[in-house]
């Protein structure tokens, strides 16, 4: 699941207007209409903003109708968090939204999106009703506000399914302690 969602951040990325630097994008008052979005790696390298070691995966920056709006995202692709995880989530997404807020010229708000859940109610649960309601973001929204096909995103992740679960198996079984377990397993 860690790598479906590293994988899932990168298919993103790839498909977004991505800042360059983010200090410089944050000196400007007015940003020009549409989506620009910075990633953990320009988060970091950020001396505007204070991640203080924890920072979401995305900053959507979004510039419609004369409406500024800053999406801070944590992005899942999986739905279901044990309570400590889903409580430190939270907690880390609005020290960020607290410490950065009243640094940006904009209307911030947190998401926290899994994005293969179609219910936000789901999500809720997911994340031990740590979250509002009003937080919990679908993929299909997150790709809305992307301004993204989430269907062709979706069609394209299943063409590698195979392809990425074979690489998964193949590194499982080059794993020394590994490797007899998986042959008892087989035998049985």
């Amino acid at each position: 699941m860690i790598s479906t969602g590293a994988e899932l951040e990168q298919v993103i990325k790839n498909k977004v207007q991505l800042i360059l630097d983010l200090d410089e994008f944050l000196e400007q008052e007015i940003m020009a209409d549409g989506v620009q979005v910075a990633d953990k790696k320009q988060i970091k390298e950020c001396t505007t903003l204070d991640f203080a070691g924890s920072e979401p995966d995305f900053l959507i920056f979004k510039r419609r109708q004369n409406k500024q709006m800053c999406h801070l995202v944590e992005l899942k692709d999986g739905d279901s968090f044990d309570t400590k995880k889903a409580a430190a989530e939270y907690r880390t997404m609005h020290t960020f939204m607290d410490k950065n807020a009243p640094r940006l010229q904009y209307i911030v708000v947190t998401h926290f999106c899994c994005f293969n859940q179609n219910s936000k109610q789901a999500i809720v649960e997911g994340f031990k009703k740590r979250i509002a309601p009003e937080e919990a973001m679908t993929g299909r929204e997150f790709c809305d506000l992307l301004e993204l096909d989430y269907d062709k995103i979706v069609k394209a992740r299943k063409k590698y399914g195979p392809e990425n679960k074979m690489e998964f198996l193949r590194e499982l079984v080059k794993i020394d302690s590994v490797r007899p377990i998986l042959k008892r397993l087989l035998r049985n």
